[in-house]
């Protein structure tokens, strides 16, 4: 007979009680549910005690494992103590194949309970695991059995064949385990134990794992399970839900499911969406769907028809389920430090600071930071709207304790002193990135080492290097807070394309100032003459590269030009400008097709050294073919090998390129340069101040043009040569003759990178001897946009002179100098403002432009000219 009896203590929903009373002396085991239907059943053959006993009676022609289980809905071993009571005998010595083992708690039914299903519980047998032959307590979690501890009861040896055990086992509320075996007169304890773990407590029963020959032998009778009962009325509940970083969704209840859900259980809202399938994932759930899910919405959560071990079903609706993956700007790296030593205040360790700029929350271990061809994954950590976090590498982690939430990588973090660092999700998405250098310091002392450098304005993070700067704080940087530098900063600079040349006959390459948006790659922003696109593919992780692919292919010898046809900007909303966007297929070069043009040596303190180059030929000239030596006539050696160009790079026919290692300095320097042909480069060939020599070749090695140069070649007359470079005066004669090289006019700067040589202005000078012009006879400068200047041109028969320019009042006073002693070519042009020495504009009147040309070898010549100031 199997009955519930409640005693003991009567509280609504929770008593003390036994919870199962099974004698089986109704002779039917119909209550227990078996796993193969027929295969136990209450008989009269041997029973244990009474009439009747449950029996393993199926005749099994094959090794099997049979369980029959009953459900106990309601103990919680957790409130009280519980005690499992029954008798049991095995007419067979126990092995590894003939076993048995009686589950006090499972959380699956019958058919689970075995090694290596998904069931998770205790159970009381011998060699559930092992072949020992001892009685043992085991834990099951997922199938995966262990042993708890071991009883001092050998069955084989203590129990045997023919004897039957009467076998209790008690569970106190702290999770202290005891097993007790009857020896006719007391209950004997004979091991003890202690884990304090419970799983669901849906269920009892008995397993009996047997070879083929040794099936009905297994005998279990005297059920009794007392403890605190407490009935499930309540439906389970969700009580984790979020997405997983696949997309996924992760469901976990608060207690254990009856079946495995199914898809139609699910509603995902908005979209109505129904999942393709349902995972488990231990004790909890995933939720695959077959469709894009949209980033950054929060999904509601329908489930129906989902129901726990008791019966209990719910139906409910769980809002509010965020769907946040970082993309492009939300988080950014808004400080580095890649050279701590020597330390300011900080710690002599390396680090970066990500910043939070979207309005979503995310996991920091979703993240993967590139630094050169180096890739860190960061440790698991939330980063909320507005947070700053400080990425350290796993040795730096206590060093950064106090500054604010840090995140280790999984290495040492190793950045060099110029680098490309790039911020990913775990799509591979680029987040965020910099190319920094030293140079971005902006202070010659802080990028020796110590400092750390800031973004300015974190409402233009892609501005690149102008919004970026050396830390002002007195420890040398800020991680984990707000920058020193913190400021408004607005991108205003316009982008520009910086290069472009062919990978082949049909494939372009273009790079870019700063990172573009998205009207980048759209092949109706471009337009190509006489060819349309294929395609436009992204090659640089910040957006600052594209290729696109041509339906025609180029020819050789023709020049042809990208022009924009649609709308292409920076992040910040700035038109790109396109200044030169020629290209073509490069030839071979031969000797003189591409010739050293310009050289500064010697340059003023805090310059820069330049030499400029020009395409003394009718063929596109690709410059990361070629290279300069510097050369030593004495030792009969050459230096270190410059490269023009680190990439392809098309030099057009009649163009120039100026290479130097501080572009900012030569443009600040001369004012006449043309900055887009100025470039920076690691390092220069040497350039000895007093003199040097210099060879040109192509990646063939044939010798393109060579020179030799020193500090006598500048013009006799000048009294200082620091900061005027050389310039060529006739491209078609050989470089080797000095008397085809001459010092820059002062007229034009002393220097002329990137533009038409001042010694070339006007090959040969004035045969007819010197000429004063002026452009009018009169100046209004009234800033109206006519006569607001005086031109005054110069020209004479000699290239090299001496020129002062003087402006007298009609009383005979010099009111301004416009030149004095400045050296001057053939021809030269002044302006003069109509104003004073000290910018003031002068009164109406008649003024006289006096100029002296000085000519070596000769006397000075003296010119005069009259006009009039007046104001309309």
């Amino acid at each position: 007979m199997r009955k519930v009896i409640v005693l003991f203590l009567f509280i609504p929903g929770m008593v003390c009680a036994q919870l199962v009373c099974e004698d089986f002396e109704s002779g039917s085991g119909s209550a227990w549910l078996q796993n193969g239907q027929g295969r136990w059943e209450a008989d009269s053959l041997f029973p244990l005690s009474g009439n009747y006993s449950l029996h393993h009676s199926y005749d099994n022609s094959d090794r099997g494992c049979d369980q029959a289980g009953v459900m106990i809905n309601g103990l919680q071993p957790s409130m009280a103590e519980t005690v499992w009571r029954f008798k049991i005998r095995h007419t067979y010595n126990p092995s590894s194949s003939n076993n048995w083992s009686y589950f006090l708690l499972s959380d699956s039914p019958p058919s689970e309970m075995k090694p290596g299903g998904t069931v998770s519980g205790y159970a009381l047998g011998v060699n559930l695991s092992g072949y020992d032959d001892t009685l043992s307590l085991w834990k099951v979690v997922n199938g995966d059995v262990s042993e708890l501890f071991s009883t001092s009861v050998n069955w084989q040896n203590d129990i045997g064949v023919d004897s039957t055990a009467s076998l209790c086992v008690t569970r106190d509320t702290d999770g202290t385990w005891k097993v007790y075996i009857h020896d006719g007169q007391h209950e004997v304890n004979i091991g003890s134990g202690t884990d304090n773990e419970l799983f669901f407590t849906a269920w009892t029963g008995i397993m009996f794992s047997y070879s083929s020959s040794q099936d009905r032998k297994l005998w279990l009778d005297d059920i009794i399970i007392e403890g605190h009962i407490e009935e499930d009325h309540s439906a389970p509940v969700l009580d984790t839900a979020y997405f997983t970083p696949d997309h996924n969704l992760y469901l976990a209840f608060d207690e254990a499911l009856a079946d495995m859900p199914d898809t139609k259980n699910f509603l995902l809202m908005p979209g109505d969406l129904i999942p393709e399938k349902v995972s488990p994932d231990g004790n909890a759930y995933l939720l695959e769907f077959d469709v894009a899910l949209k980033n950054k919405t929060h999904y509601s959560l329908r489930i129906t028809g989902v129901c726990d071990m008791p019966g209990n079903c719910t139906d409910t609706i769980i809002n509010d389920i965020l769907l946040a993956w970082p993309e492009w700007g939300d988080i950014v790296i808004s400080e580095i430090m890649f050279d701590p030593d020597p330390p300011v205040r900080l710690p002599c360790s390396q680090y970066l600071e990500l910043h939070n700029l979207s309005e979503f929350e995310f996991s920091a271990g979703e993240l993967i930071l590139q630094a050169g061809d180096r890739s860190y994954e960061l440790s698991a950590s939330r980063i909320k709207q507005g947070d700053y976090l400080i990425i350290t590498g796993e040795d730096d982690t206590h060093a950064f304790s106090g500054y604010g939430r840090s995140v280790t990588i999984d290495a040492q973090l190793s950045m060099r002193s110029r680098e490309l660092v790039v911020l990913r999700n775990s799509k591979d998405d680029v987040l965020h990135g910099l190319e920094y250098d030293k140079d971005w310091y902006k202070n010659s002392l802080k990028k020796e080492g110590g400092w750390s450098l800031e973004m300015i304005d974190t409402a233009y993070p892609f501005a690149g290097r102008e919004n970026w700067t050396g830390s002002t704080d007195i420890s040398g940087g800020t991680p984990g807070r707000i920058n020193s530098v913190s400021n408004s900063n607005p991108d205003t600079y316009e982008p520009f394309l910086t290069n472009i040349y062919p990978l082949s006959a049909s494939v372009l390459h273009l790079d870019f100032s700063e990172s573009m948006d998205g009207g980048l790659t759209e092949s109706d922003s471009w337009y190509f003459e006489g060819n349309t696109i294929r395609d436009i593919i992204l090659c640089d992780p910040l957006r600052r590269a594209i290729n696109i692919e041509l339906a025609e292919s180029l020819k050789s010898g023709n020049i042809y030009e990208a022009e924009l046809e649609g709308g292409v900007a920076d992040q910040a909303g700035n038109s790109l400008v396109i200044k030169d966007g020629r290209f073509g297929i490069a030839e071979a070069t031969g000797h003189m097709d591409l010739i050293i043009n310009e050289l500064l040596f010697d340059p003023l303190p805090g310059d820069a050294e330049y030499i400029e180059l020009y395409n003394n030929s009718d063929k596109i000239i690709d410059l990361a073919d070629h290279f300069l030596v510097s050369y030593n006539k004495e030792r009969g050696d050459t230096g270190r090998i410059c490269w023009l160009s680190d990439g392809c790079r098309c030099l057009m026919p009649g163009d120039y390129f100026v290479i130097t290692t501080d572009r900012l300095s030569v443009i600040n320097a001369y004012g006449t340069c043309d900055e887009d042909r100025i470039f920076e480069i690691g390092y220069l060939p040497s350039l000895p101040d007093r003199g040097g020599s210099l060879l040109l070749f192509n990646r063939s090695l044939v010798l393109m043009d060579e020179m030799s140069y020193s500090e006598d070649m500048h013009f006799s007359m000048l009294a200082v040569t620091t900061g005027v470079s050389l310039e060529r005066i006739n491209p078609s004669v050989p470089g080797m003759e000095s008397t085809n090289w001459r010092s820059a006019a002062g007229v034009a700067g002393y220097g002329t990178p990137g533009v038409n040589n001042s010694a070339a202005a006007e090959e040969g000078g004035n045969k007819g001897g010197t000429a004063i012009s002026l452009s009018s006879k009169r100046i209004s400068p009234d800033n109206d946009g006519f006569e607001d200047y005086l031109r005054i041109g110069i020209s004479t028969e000699r290239d090299q002179n001496i020129l002062s320019i003087t402006v007298f009042d009609d009383m005979g006073y010099p009111v301004r100098r416009l030149a004095e002693n400045m050296t001057a070519s053939g021809c030269s042009v002044i302006d003069w403002d109509g104003c004073d020495d000290n910018a003031y504009l002068l009164k109406e009147g008649i003024y006289i432009i006096y100029v002296q040309i000085i000519v070596p070898g000769r006397a000075p010549e003296v010119f005069k000219k009259v006009c009039a100031l007046v104001y309309y």
